[in-house]
């Protein structure tokens, strides 16, 4: 039989190659011809049949991404692999203080930053975070390493994790990286992937806050992405400030403000793990401990948590600290300690 390249009907057309870099000639070739004829190709009607011992994969790792052909989100697996990464990363962070001793929460967020978050943004430019289902696995894994680099329980609220530390929300930090990509991009191109930009438009609505929709044009100029970034930083300190502002058991950090940066008034690790106790609400006190619902007892209303010992007042950090004076061994370990 002749070989042949191509058969052509009224309305179907069958493509012959023998390499993969022949295929891709004539499927160019078609893609011009179409376009210059107003045709679009049927791709549910489709069909390719290769001929041969050809190994077919469904995995594949490219430049570290890993992609896969058989699932819904073809990056579903690179999620599973970097927070399974960045969560072993921690964990090996935490088998220094073995070695070390105790490390304190700014030497942590160091070897964060350089360890751990690496993982959390990997690949972050390549698809936008638009899917809550995959992206959670990387905000679990951030959210554990937080609580445990400020010695804090697994029901504490999460808001300040990121206003203690300086840390951002991995979907604030990774929207912000793809828009610094995009200013980068938009210098040396206008022609942006219209499900790309799709897909990054969708993502800036899933923010933790509300944000103005992110409007991608050919018009769109370096300084209106610029000011867009901006603006999403802007809010998102907003959002976190008026998140504890809120909050009846943050208390003490409304409106609060760091005197010294980086520097806390505590430079041992009981100190240290005790006034972040205080200050985030996760002490054993009656204020807090009588906060929460079980099978066996109800919630008390705050009026009526009073102090084991002189069970006049709510039992406070600045009762138990400043005021009461019904036990003797507070008062003398307060005499103490202010000397």
């Amino acid at each position: 039989m002749r070989p042949f390249g191509s058969r052509s009907w009224p309305d179907d057309l069958l493509i012959v190659s023998l390499s993969a870099r022949g295929l891709h000639v004539k499927l160019a070739t078609l893609r011009t011809w179409c376009s210059n004829n107003f045709i679009l190709v049927n791709l549910v009607r489709t069909i390719i049949l290769i001929y041969g011992k050809i190994l077919i994969k469904t995995e594949e790792k490219y430049v570290g991404v890993i992609l896969r052909t058989d699932t819904q989100n073809m990056l579903a697996d690179h999620y599973k692999a970097k927070a399974r990464t960045a969560r072993h990363c921690g964990h090996r962070i935490w088998a220094i203080e073995d070695m070390t001793g105790w490390l304190m929460p700014k030497e942590l967020k160091q070897l964060y930053m350089a360890r751990v978050d690496c993982h959390l943004i990997h690949g972050c430019e390549i698809p936008p975070d638009s899917e809550d289902v995959h992206v959670m696995q990387l905000c679990q894994v951030q959210i554990s390493f937080l609580r445990q680099m400020l010695n804090i329980h697994c029901h504490s609220m999460i808001v300040p994790l990121f206003t203690e530390t300086g840390i951002k929300p991995p979907r604030v930090c990774c929207l912000l990286l793809v828009l610094s990509h995009l200013m980068h991009w938009r210098g040396r191109s206008n022609n942006i992937k219209k499900l790309w930009a799709k897909y990054l438009i969708k993502a800036a609505t899933r923010l933790p806050f509300q944000c103005p929709i992110l409007v991608l044009t050919m018009f769109t100029t370096i300084g209106d992405i610029k000011d867009y970034s901006k603006l999403v930083h802007k809010l998102m300190l907003e959002w976190l400030q008026g998140e504890i502002d809120s909050s009846e058991k943050l208390y003490l950090l409304h409106d609060h403000r760091e005197t010294q940066k980086d520097k806390g008034p505590a430079q041992t690790q009981k100190h240290q793990e005790a006034i972040t106790s205080i200050k985030l609400s996760t002490h054993l006190l009656a204020l807090e401990i009588l906060r929460y619902v079980n099978h066996g007892n109800q919630p008390v209303p705050r009026s009526d948590r009073l102090c084991r010992f002189c069970r006049k007042e709510v039992e406070s950090p600045e009762h138990a600290l400043i005021t009461c004076t019904s036990s003797d061994e507070v008062v003398q370990l307060r005499v103490i300690f202010l000397e």
